[in-house]
């Protein structure tokens, strides 16, 4: 009799360890689908925020906060970042000059890349300029010359306005002491 016992809980264990393997794996793919499904809704929202006329305009706003000079009818900022990750060059100079043009405004952007000469790394020459222009009317962007092409834009352009609103934080950190 005990034979006869031990068989028939041998079955039923297997087929309840089969319905609760079957069921986490459900479960598992189920929150697996919901994820993905989250995540390409995320990244869409990205990709959206990735196009070079949406960073400039961003670049736009985050130089335009920071205003004329006194006796300046034209916006000028100058900024010192690692865009390349060169460690022989260590940064960029980058150039944002914002200006009225007829009914529209006209951002360049200018960026100088530099390479250090011979033994001493501290003097570095300016290697490459690359420009960006665009124009900008009510909330229209267009970008009207770019040395980079629009695979190198992409990628150099999070980099640009992420750089500008570090060195606006610094900037903040400085007039505050003062």
């Amino acid at each position: 009799m005990a034979t006869k016992t031990k068989n028939r809980k041998g079955p039923i264990l297997r087929t309840v360890i089969k319905a609760v393997l079957v069921g986490a794996v459900a479960f598992h793919l189920v929150l697996a689908a919901a994820v993905s499904s989250a995540s390409e809704l995320l990244s869409i929202k990205k990709e959206a925020k990735n196009e070079p006329e949406d960073i400039l305009k961003d670049i736009y706003k985050e130089v335009k906060e920071l205003g004329k000079r006194e006796n300046e009818t034209f916006i000028k900022r100058e900024f010192h970042f690692d865009l390349d990750e060169n460690p022989t060059n260590t940064e960029e100079h980058i150039v944002v000059l914002i200006y009225e043009m007829d009914d529209k405004e006209r951002i360049v952007i200018q960026v100088t890349y530099f390479e250090s000469e011979g033994f001493r790394d501290s003097i570095k020459y300016a290697k490459e300029i690359k420009l960006i222009s665009c124009f900008l009317k009510s909330d229209e962007l267009e970008i009207d010359k770019s040395d980079y092409d629009r695979k190198e834009i992409k990628k150099i352009l999070p980099d640009i306005l992420k750089g500008i609103k570090e060195e606006k934080e610094l900037y903040k950190l400085i007039e505050r002491k003062h």
